[in-house]
């Protein structure tokens, strides 16, 4: 088979990784699954609990009313669901567990394609990873990651799949265009979409905070004129204003739009790089810093100096 027939059939991806990077990912999307729910929920029903309050009729049921009752059991629920979050704690732990199966992710992919610190030259490149995800993880651990370790702890016989020795093994121009097609490209393009899909979020947050914060000033100017309903349209409007804050808060739109278009761009440009390198040494340099550039870490970090 010619080397680019090779080239072309040789695959390489999330499905090649260790059973400790899908645990760590799975775990990671669950409590980002949770985060989501349950602030939605407790926005929910703090406008509800605000409408309810705000409306004008009065349903009564013996000496108790329905809507003052309906309130009051929503602001009920908005606390629960404030305590639950407060003591599970799943954004910490869905950031957390993100971090590890990013670390376990960026560790595999530079094992498998010879990138710092597994290079070509390396004695032991199986015990070098293994050390290596070990002190990541025991760093996390510190911090809070909670994660127990599969049964043997994660080991060189764990970590090293089949398809990671396989790709390992292929020859420096095999390896170099997989990396920068499954993995430099598979970034570029993730990044890109997520850029335009919090654009699109900040773009629509921002309307309903707008149009919540003209309503409610609306029903104030109204309000003290005495215009109009005897509603109160000032706490649901606020209300709504504010729970759009607060989501826009929690999903960072703006800082993300700033960061993932910027790691789009430095991707772009490392992958032109990386196009021209023939050498090992050059080589694993190279893909050590397109590792960086694709952690949460570094995300993060630009997200809270160009948001």
């Amino acid at each position: 088979m010619s080397g680019t027939a090779v080239q072309r059939s040789f695959l390489f991806g999330d499905p090649d990784l260790p059973a400790l990077f899908h645990r760590t990912d799975t775990a990671a999307l669950s409590s980002q699954r949770a985060t989501l729910v349950w602030l939605r929920r407790q926005m929910l029903l703090l406008v509800v609990a605000a409408a309810c309050s705000g409306l004008p009729w009065r349903l009564r049921i013996g000496p108790a009313d329905v809507l003052s009752l309906l309130s009051a059991c929503a602001y009920v629920g908005a606390l629960w669901f404030t305590w639950r979050t407060a003591r599970q704690r799943p954004k910490d732990d869905w950031q957390l567990q993100r971090s590890a199966a990013e670390l376990v992710r960026s560790h595999c992919w530079r094992y498998a394609v010879c990138g710092a610190p597994y290079g070509r030259d390396v004695r032991d490149p199986d015990g070098a990873l293994e050390a290596a995800v070990h002190d990541g993880l025991h760093r996390l651990a510190t911090i809070g990651w909670r994660e127990p370790p599969l049964t043997g702890g994660p080991g060189p016989a764990f970590l090293v799949t089949t398809g990671m020795r396989e790709l390992r093994a292929k020859p420096f121009a095999v390896r170099r265009d997989v990396y920068l097609r499954d993995r430099v490209a598979e970034q570029h393009d993730w990044y890109v979409r997520r850029a335009v899909e919090s654009r699109r979020g900040a773009r629509l947050w921002e309307a309903v905070t707008v149009l919540g914060t003209l309503a409610a000033l609306a029903a104030a100017i109204a309000k003290a004129l005495e215009w109009g309903t005897s509603m109160d349209l000032v706490g649901i409007a606020s209300s709504a204003a504010a729970a759009s804050v607060a989501w826009s808060e929690v999903r960072q739109y703006q800082p993300l739009v700033a960061a993932h278009s910027l790691v789009a761009q430095e991707l772009s440009a490392m992958a032109a790089a990386l196009q021209h390198v023939d050498t090992e040494q050059v080589w694993a340099a190279n893909v050590a810093a397109a590792e960086e550039r694709v952690s949460p870490d570094y995300t993060a970090w630009v997200a809270r100096h160009h948001g």
